[in-house]
């Protein structure tokens, strides 16, 4: 069943375009403070731009070298036309590195729809929804006229049942994952995750469905060996779109139970309040969700790291990084003294799309040992 959810992901290219050609029209979002459930309600396929193994060839020659390696990553596949499937592109503004590769990817691909919407960054204060929904009508309103449809209320609250499903299926399935003994690893939870980024909403809710009653009702088992004795993990930090990565920690002899980043729990945390406006409830939505290190106030998100560890009794922290990601490496040593102050033991991971095997599995091992001293 896992292997299901693997192949979409690693065949994520191959199926957009078979896609393209039954006529669905595809939009590539990269950051997930873009509003999916409005791309959903047009009947396009939302899909999140990802980065892979390929060193990049091409996009180093667009901007300098601090640019943090999923950037460049992500960039350098545009350029290569991997992503030439695409109808459009959106991007709601989180951070400087993203914000330049929407601009180059924009500018080299002219006939591409492309819409930037403007996110607060203080999502607190009243005027941050009215401002936001603004600007979510704005992007309705563009959409509409690229695609040539009409999105409707009935389609946009459709879209929010759909995605609220999802997020509670999703939900549903870390749960299992922080069980003694877990039916499940860390690494498949992630590879189901991202398989649903890069696929139709609705089939991924019903391959979920399967997977779930496979793992609730038929008592199955993913993973062959017991993490009964394992030492738990937490996972902080940014984008983790290889579950190799994951894998290669657990392999160390650990289970990786719980986890904030961007693709993981602050994904499908929240769902969306029902209101009188399905517009209103989508920006609410956004706002409400666990925040990233780019949006303020922070303590939120502190909040539901610490009890997401005190409750999924968790061992370690692993602090993991992109290279060159500012937002995140700017919150480390705030983070590293709070960890400390609550007596859990972490450690920084800085990783890119090339990433080193041997050196992961190393600096996770390291980390096991301190926690079992």
């Amino acid at each position: 069943m896992i292997d299901n959810f693997y192949e979409r992901l690693n065949n994520r290219h191959q199926l957009a375009q078979q896609w393209r050609t039954e006529g669905r029209k595809i939009i590539g979002y990269i950051c997930n403070y873009t509003p999916e459930e409005i791309i959903y309600a047009s009947r396009a396929i939302p899909v999140r731009i990802m980065s892979d193994q390929t060193p990049p060839s091409i996009a180093d020659g667009h901007f300098q070298s601090f640019y943090c390696a999923f950037s460049r990553s992500c960039l350098d596949q545009a350029l290569r036309g991997e992503y030439d499937y695409l109808d459009g592109l959106v991007y709601a503004y989180a951070c400087d590195h993203q914000r330049g590769i929407f601009n180059i990817w924009a500018r080299n691909k002219p006939d591409l729809y492309v819409e930037l919407i403007d996110m607060p960054s203080r999502i607190d204060l009243p005027e941050a929804k009215r401002f936001y929904t603004q600007e979510l009508r704005k992007f309705q309103a563009s959409l509409q006229k690229a695609l040539k449809v009409t999105i409707t209320d009935e389609a946009l609250w459709k879209a929010i049942e759909i995605y609220d499903t999802h997020r509670s299926l999703l939900r549903r399935l870390y749960e299992l994952r922080s069980r003694i003994p877990s039916p499940i690893w860390g690494w498949q939870v992630l590879t189901v995750l991202l398989a649903g980024m890069v696929m139709p909403k609705e089939e991924h809710n019903n391959l979920l469905r399967q997977l779930l009653q496979e793992l609730e009702e038929s008592n199955l088992s993913y993973a062959p060996r017991s993490p009964n004795g394992q030492i738990r993990l937490m996972i902080v930090g940014s984008e983790v779109d290889n579950p190799r990565v994951y894998q290669l920690i657990e392999e160390a002899g650990a289970i990786i139970v719980a986890d904030d980043i961007c693709n993981g729990s602050r994904y499908i945390w929240e769902d969306t309040p029902r209101g009188e406006d399905p517009m209103e409830s989508i920006a609410q939505r956004y706002l409400n969700k666990v925040p990233c290190p780019v949006k303020h106030p922070p303590q939120r998100r502190y909040n539901h790291i610490l009890e997401l560890a005190e409750h999924l009794r968790v061992q370690g922290i692993i602090i993991l990084h992109q290279k060159f990601c500012d937002p995140h490496e700017w919150e480390y040593p705030y983070l590293n003294k709070l960890f400390k102050e609550k007596g859990l033991i972490s450690m920084v991971l800085e990783i890119d799309p090339n990433f080193s095997e041997e050196e992961i599995r190393t600096q996770a091992e390291a980390l096991i040992e301190r926690i079992g001293e």
